[in-house]
């Protein structure tokens, strides 16, 4: 008997056979039909897919009124019956359910058994080739389909009673055929991160439905699990272990259950502890922490190899005499660290000279023969910038490692060394500790390496906060710049940035004067949302002859409120693309609209962050152009996407724009933080305009405080003991 699904009291019952398929969505899982019952043909709607005629099925649900198709039954639910009727089982196995079974064949096998058909059936081949004419062939492939559809509905209709969607349903049973059910009421809290829509909640509740005791080893070890992938998400490499049994505490697991549970992750080797104290110890999902101790390992391997001029100072003058800028004190100490180290930082913000010192390094190694030489950056556009700043080649780091998308693995690591002499990466602020570390273990002995990034910004998206911990190791040598090299009327946006780092509220250019850096107060969020549309579809592009398309950023801390990313999608959506066709399956994307990825999809390279236009919507498929690249997207590939008229200030992070228009609210209190706004300013080119409520961009000015970002790499460099002959410097 399977289990029944949750209902409410007000729910009916509706029991038929299929006459005939209305509608059938095998993606989602939606079908309409109408049922031959005991009153007369009846309609009915609901998560029914696969279906065919002839089928009887028993519906849960309840009767609604269609405003276009009338009077139909509303199914939540589905139980398939075998049917029991030859009437019934003729058109059953004739309903082209049963591969090379047509209506023919079907009367001659229920002509031939009557009322033992289904007894047949259930017995098999041998049986089947009794009937006159039914080969062998066609005998083997009916015993065999019928046997995997009963199968098939048996466990779809006892998933569905446990609650989960058809969707679900369908793929834990492509993945696990029958052994799904006892997958299921095993572990429920294994599903997660399995299969998409499964989170904790939905764990929980399944465990509920078959009987787990709330103290199970299984839901400990899934809820510790679970929270220790919420925290990678957030940023974390690792959590104090004090946090995670509170969380554990929280959702009612005794003390004792806990440490059973972590001991066990420990065991199966899916966790790892380290530390002294109880409450000096620290849990790592087991990949984060091997990237995390095995960036430190190669980090003091570089750090520790031979340092020494890569270039005579004869090549270091001559470069000199060719720049057509002179380097200032910082910038010299820049050059000089990364000649001479064999791992060094250079960081600082946006106008103190990175740029130019980058020019200067490239052209003494060339001028000298050192190389190869290789320049990277996490993102495709952030290579495309580089390249174009140094007018040299460059590639995303995924690239230059050569990632293999059928085996999502690299192809060069420490045993296939990249063939370089000098490797120089830029946007280091982006680099999160997976990617961190599977570059250094690429570099080979001799090969001299220079991180270029931002400390400032925002830290990666992903685990760790690689930058700013080697920054602040003694053991690393870096240096910061902050002489500002970029002054006069069109440095605003640069002004702005370096304020907002020292705690002042920017001063923005008096409005109808020439400038690139203005502050709109609005503390009506409303006229605020209307001021921003007015910008975006006619101030700018009127007054500065910019694309709203193309050359245009807004961004937002929040998704929600009248303000957030949400809202500020759909208005600038149905400004400037009006008339965009689109197709329920897909919505909200239609065709015009501005998207952004928000997954790496190395096969593709598409990475997140990249920005498209939806240039068709086909049937099943979304034809994209992502940077001059047509690419399809089907319905499952839609979650990679998300809508780009406005993004977070987070997802824009490595991202430029000729224009960024910035909003912020009181209701993005949370937030409101320093290093988000000084982020979002630094996107913008050639022209940047916040709209605010004064009260926010003070909050967000004041408030130096950052998320803590729980992780050990500091604290390995430091125990390291790794000695080198670096200094730091800051330019000034």
């Amino acid at each position: 008997m399977t289990a029944q699904p949750p209902r409410a009291d007000h729910h009916e019952l509706l029991e038929g056979q299929v006459a005939a398929v209305l509608y059938e969505d095998r993606e989602t899982g939606f079908a309409a039909v109408s049922l031959g019952t005991h009153s007369g043909p009846q309609t009915a709607a609901g998560d029914l897919a696969p279906v065919h005629p002839g089928e009887v099925l028993r519906l849960h649900g309840t009767w609604q009124v269609h405003p276009r198709f009338g009077r139909q039954f509303r199914a939540e639910w589905a139980e398939r019956m075998t049917p029991t009727t030859g009437r019934g089982l003729e058109r059953y196995l004739g309903s082209g359910a049963f591969p090379g079974i047509g209506p023919a064949y079907a009367r001659r096998v229920v002509q031939h058994f009557g009322a033992s058909t289904l007894q047949a059936l259930e017995e098999g081949e041998k049986r089947l080739r009794q009937v006159p004419g039914l080969g062998r062939k066609r005998a083997k492939a009916l015993a065999e389909a019928f046997r995997d559809s009963r199968d098939r509905h048996r466990v779809l209709a006892e998933l569905r009673g446990l609650g989960l969607s058809s969707t679900q349903t369908g793929q834990l049973y492509e993945r696990w055929q029958a052994g799904a059910i006892e997958r299921v009421r095993k572990d429920p809290f294994a599903l997660i991160g399995e299969l998409p829509g499964i989170g904790l909640e939905t764990a929980e509740k399944l465990a509920k439905t078959v009987g787990m005791p709330p103290d199970s080893p299984a839901r400990a070890r899934g809820v510790a699990l679970h929270w220790l992938r919420e925290a990678a998400r957030e940023g974390h490499s690792c959590l104090p272990r004090p946090l995670l049994e509170h969380q554990l505490t929280v959702r009612g697991i005794p003390a004792a259950a806990a440490e059973l549970a972590l001991r066990e992750l420990e065991d199966q080797g899916r966790v790892r502890i380290e530390g002294a104290g109880h409450q000096d110890k620290y849990l790592y999902l087991s990949r984060l922490w091997e990237d995390e101790a095995g960036l430190a390992r190669h980090l003091r391997r570089l750090l520790g190899a031979p340092s020494g001029a890569v270039a005579t100072p004869e090549q270091v003058l001559a470069a000199l005499r060719r720049a057509s800028l002179r380097p200032d004190e910082g910038q010299r100490a820049a050059l000089d660290m990364a000649l001479l180290q064999p791992l060094s930082v250079l960081t600082g913000g946006p106008g103190t000279g990175k740029t130019t010192t980058l020019r200067l390094l490239l052209d003494i190694l060339e001028a000298g023969g050192w190389g190869p030489v290789a320049m990277a950056s996490p993102t495709g556009r952030a290579a495309k910038r580089l390249q174009e700043a140094t007018g040299r080649g460059a590639g995303t780091v995924h690239r230059l490692l050569g990632f293999e998308p059928r085996s999502s693995s690299f192809r060069h690591d420490e045993k296939q060394a990249l063939d370089l002499r000098y490797l120089i990466v830029d946007e280091v602020s982006m680099l999160d500790l997976p990617l961190a570390h599977a570059l250094l273990r690429a570099v080979p002995a001799g090969c001299r390496v220079l991180l270029v990034g931002d400390a400032d910004q925002l830290p990666s998206v992903g685990p760790g906060s690689v930058l700013r911990d080697l920054v602040g190791s003694p053991s690393v040598p870096h240096t910061r710049l902050q002489r500002i090299h970029r002054q006069g009327e069109d440095s605003g946006i640069v002004e702005a940035a370096h304020a907002v780092l020292a705690g002042r509220v920017p001063r923005s250019a008096p409005f109808g004067e020439r400038g690139d850096f203005f502050v709109v107060a609005r503390a009506d969020a409303p006229a605020a949302a209307e001021l921003v549309e007015r910008l975006v579809c006619e101030r700018i592009p009127r007054r500065y002859g910019m694309d709203p398309l193309n050359d245009v950023l807004v961004l937002s801390p929040m998704y929600r409120g009248p303000l957030g990313v949400d809202e500020l999608n759909r208005r600038l959506g149905a400004r400037l693309n009006p008339g965009g066709a689109g197709a329920e399956w897909c919505a909200p994307f239609r065709a015009g609209d501005r998207v952004m990825a928000v997954r790496n999809d190395y096969e593709r390279e598409v990475f997140n962050g990249d920005t498209g236009r939806v240039l068709q919507v086909l049937e099943g498929e979304l034809l994209v152009d992502m940077g001059g690249r047509p690419q399809t997207y089907d319905r499952d590939g839609l979650a990679d996407l998300v809508p780009a008229w406005c993004v977070t200030v987070h997802r824009a992070q490595g991202s430029e724009a000729r224009a960024v228009v910035l909003v912020l609210d009181r209701s993005h209190y949370l937030l409101l933080r320093r290093n988000l706004l000084y982020t979002a300013i630094t996107r913008g080119k050639e022209l940047v305009v916040v709209v605010a409520d004064p009260g926010a961009l003070r909050r967000a000015v004041a408030n130096a405080s950052e998320s803590r970002r729980y992780g050990r790499l500091a604290e390995r460099l430091a125990q390291s003991g790794a000695t080198s002959s670096s200094s730091t410097t800051r330019g000034r």
